[in-house]
């Protein structure tokens, strides 16, 4: 097999240590210990707030270069969409600058809430969203099933940009790779690996908070269901990338180094 990408939706988990990072590790040198196990990470801190160029900047020295990037589009594009919004896709367009001149960029992720419909408004958001990160390798995550079909495939396709197949339970809206077939377009084959936690997926605490969606362990043969799908993705010449975010208690960390090994053996 090429070489696949496999990483986790982010790094930065003290709680960690003595498990996946060393106890004597220092915070600050989390992400080059972590960029010695895998070749590729998902940021996802971007999301949260707009990245800066230096920052962007800083996740690729602390790597020496050893792995590829896939950046989270941040959520005033996604989740919280006014009416200033091309401007922030140009701010963010340029905070990436120095990753995509150092040829470590792997992907956008644009990932919408379950609440985005399939609606014409969505539709043309989405559309001029795309357009406004022409160039760039896009992928885009649906949490909602009724966004599956074949005239979206042609809309991304005619794109030039992905569509992410996730992996999380069959649930009603949810739109699970496997049930729904999803297909991989354009030229990266993007695997998201959210868990199988049906009676937690939309659960909360006191607070209003989701705290068990992704808590889940794949077990060993799981993983190995995800072989096939790597196969096909790459005899049809896709780059192949695998991301876990089924991150409490580390299980994302260890449900990674498992596939790593599962396919090193192949």
């Amino acid at each position: 097999m090429k070489e696949i990408l496999i990483g986790t939706s982010g790094y930065d988990h003290p709680e960690l240590k003595g498990s996946f990072y060393p106890l004597n590790l220092a915070r600050k040198d989390f992400l080059s210990y972590y960029s010695t196990k895998f070749n590729a990470l998902e940021i996802n801190s971007t999301f949260y707030g707009m990245p800066t160029a230096e920052r962007i900047k800083s996740f690729y020295d602390r790597t020496e270069g050893r792995i590829k990037f896939s950046i989270k589009l941040t959520r005033v594009l996604t989740h919280e969409i006014d009416s200033q919004w091309q401007l922030k896709v140009k701010e963010f367009r340029t905070a990436l600058v120095p990753i995509v001149d150092k040829n470590a960029l792997a992907s956008i992720l644009v990932q919408f809430p379950e609440s985005f419909g399939y609606t014409q408004q969505n539709r043309f958001y989405l559309s001029n969203l795309l357009k406004e990160l022409e160039g760039m390798p896009c992928v885009v995550e649906f949490r909602h099933k009724d966004w599956i079909r074949e005239s979206v495939f042609a809309g991304l396709e005619s794109r030039n940009a992905g569509i992410v197949f996730c992996d999380m339970p069959q649930l009603k809206n949810l739109p699970d790779g496997f049930s729904s077939r999803t297909p991989f377009i354009g030229t990266n084959a993007y695997i998201r690996l959210h868990g199988r936690n049906q009676n937690g997926w939309y659960a909360k605490n006191v607070y209003g908070e989701e705290t068990h969606r992704y808590d889940y362990e794949y077990t060993i043969e799981e993983l190995k269901s995800f072989i096939p799908i790597i196969s096909n993705a790459q005899k049809e010449g896709k780059i192949v990338q695998l991301y876990f975010n089924n991150h409490p208690k580390g299980t994302g960390f260890k449900n990674a180094l498992e596939l790593q090994d599962i396919v090193s053996k192949l």
